[in-house]
């Protein structure tokens, strides 16, 4: 019997830590577009910043194909979040050509809207099952 319920209570967790996880990479990459926008716009020089938290957005990338690999009820998320991990691989390489190939470097921001997509077709299947 508490086996049973400590399993329970785990696969509660997981999906929460899915579900939030898929709520920072929405946040994280409006937060990408914002820091982008203030930098070309003079607001702040936050490119820095724009690189740094785009490193930081493979956190719940990751953390979102590695809990649809690893947890059986959030299977039917697998391939959409392997899809989101490919294309945050593509940002990452877009931005890491960008400064030697201009023409393949403006293929980033568009990238990012792909990515804006991606991540809120997981959030919202996720929140329209919970």
């Amino acid at each position: 019997m508490t086996a049973g319920i400590v399993r329970e209570q785990g696969r509660w967790l997981s999906f929460g830590l899915f579900s939030g996880f898929a709520v920072l990479s929405l946040v994280g990459i409006a937060g990408q577009f914002l820091l982008a926008g203030m930098s070309i716009f003079g607001a702040a020089d936050a490119w820095g910043l724009h690189g740094l938290s785009g490193g930081l957005l493979s956190v719940p990338v990751l953390g979102m194909l590695g809990l649809a690999l690893a947890i059986p009820g959030l299977r039917r998320f697998r391939r959409d979040a392997g899809i989101l991990t490919a294309v945050y691989l593509a940002q990452v390489t877009l931005a890491g050509l960008g400064s030697r190939f201009p023409m393949i470097g403006a293929l980033h921001p568009l990238n990012g809207l792909i990515m804006a997509d991606v991540a809120m077709g997981i959030a919202k299947a996720r929140f329209s099952r919970a």
